[in-house]
């Protein structure tokens, strides 16, 4: 039940805008959040004695600064313009809770490595499923030159396909089954991405990819193993991101005309107003510096968010909330580096569990880009901050599962027709 549960959630994050309950998006990936996160958080103190002690840690502290998060939020509906807008915030930390616990339990099982393999495979399934929506404009996913699928906005499509691009990317690499297919899987997500019109995620996606193939590249490198394949993706490198380019600037020439004036140095519109809505937000949270303007509220008719992760939560719920969401992203953060270096160099049973090892990196790359994204482009909000907690929850699970002891080979017997010999018996003892 709990996986179905999990891979519900999966499949409807990707339509938010077609899963609304009383006219809220989203709002049936909500029920199947506090569902997962019911049966996960109530097994989750049998858990902590059967994931490593780190993994366990780090999990509980980053549910405690959700949840003081949620308590913050829950307060400033006190004061706040419109409290139901409140509760935007909320559901992008329950979704902490939904996924961690859930996907710890399942990576902890007999089968668990196939278990967290098939959440893997529907968060690609997907992720290929909406860029071909967006690509053939099919049902709500043609917005002029921008596209957002059944997002609310082309910035959120953009974040949850650079989101999902590094897990494609992995399991093409950790498999010798269907690549082709894969490769196909791949260029189709970077299609959609670019399709999406949104700057930030074009770059920060084609960026997590470079990272992921370089941080493969130093796996490789530091086992000896594949050089010719090491050098050959040094030297694709470069003409791959040439090739992204072109095709940004044949399927979206406006995207390529703004990045390109954005990389020379010039002011691109985007980026003049993301600084004027930086320093509005900034003065509204020096106006409530303690409590904020409140969590969700809008910025006038301006903008719903301040299209920075630490600036909102300052704008919002103020120091205590800048400060709360600071230590979650310093915890993740410290948890990355310290998952993906053993894992680079190759200490204990991470040598070998090869399969793990590169979902671990494809799955701190979603992490990473997901964090990036939210400097520029959202906020944490709730359509989403799942392409936060899921890949973290994977990192968590492979991490565990890196950790646990690798099974060891049951001694051969040689099985004779007859009686055993004597000096067998006597050796065997």
């Amino acid at each position: 039940m709990l996986q179905i549960s999990l891979l519900l959630l999966i499949a409807s994050i990707w339509f938010p805008g077609a899963t609304r309950i009383a006219g809220t998006d989203g709002s049936l990936s909500f029920l199947l959040a506090l569902f997962c996160a019911v049966v996960g958080v109530a097994s989750y103190g049998e858990l902590g004695k059967r994931i490593h002690r780190t993994e366990a840690t780090l999990a509980t502290a980053l549910l405690t600064t959700a949840a003081l998060i949620i308590i913050l939020s829950l307060l400033s509906m006190l004061h706040a313009d419109n409290p139901m807008r409140a509760m935007r915030a909320i559901f992008a930390q329950i979704f902490g809770f939904a996924t961690i616990p859930a996907i710890a339990a399942l990576s902890t099982r007999k089968n668990g490595e196939v278990l967290i393999d098939r959440l893997v495979t529907a968060m690609i399934v997907m992720s290929v499923a909406t860029a071909c929506l967006v690509v053939i404009g099919l049902g709500g996913a043609k917005f002029a030159d921008r596209a957002e699928g059944y997002f609310k906005h082309s910035n959120q499509l953009g974040i949850a396909l650079s989101a999902g691009l590094p897990l494609v990317a992995a399991r093409l690499v950790a498999t010798r089954k269907h690549r082709v297919l894969l490769a196909g899987c791949m260029i189709a997500v970077l299609l959609g991405l670019v399709k999406s019109g949104s700057k930030t995620n074009f770059v920060v996606g084609v960026a997590g990819l470079g990272l992921f193939f370089a941080l493969y590249a130093i796996y490789l490198a530091v086992r000896r193993q594949r050089p010719l394949t090491v050098i050959a993706g040094v030297i694709a490198a470069p003409l791959v991101l040439q090739t992204a380019l072109i095709i940004l600037q044949s399927l979206n020439p406006r995207a390529y005309r703004l990045l390109m004036t954005q990389m020379s140095g010039g002011e691109a519109h985007s980026m003049v107003s993301r600084e004027r809505l930086w320093t509005i937000s900034i003065n509204l949270g020096l106006q409530h510096p303690f409590t904020g303007v409140g969590a969700g509220q809008p910025i006038g008719d301006i903008a719903p968010h301040s299209h920075n992760l630490f600036i909102e939560y300052f704008r919002t719920l103020g120091v205590p909330g800048v400060g709360l969401i600071t230590v979650m992203v310093l915890l993740v953060a410290i948890f990355l580096v310290s998952a993906v270096v053993p894992t680079l160099m190759g200490h204990g049973r991470s040598r070998y569990a090869t399969n793990t090892n590169v979902m671990l990196l494809g799955s701190a790359v979603c992490v990473w880009n997901y964090l990036v994204a939210n400097q520029m482009s959202d906020s944490f909000g709730p359509s989403t901050a799942p392409f936060f907690w899921i890949p973290l929850a994977l990192l968590v699970a492979y991490r565990s599962m890196q950790r646990s002891p690798a099974p060891e080979p049951e001694p051969s017997r040689v099985i004779y027709a007859g009686a055993m010999p004597p000096a067998v018996r006597t050796l065997e003892i």
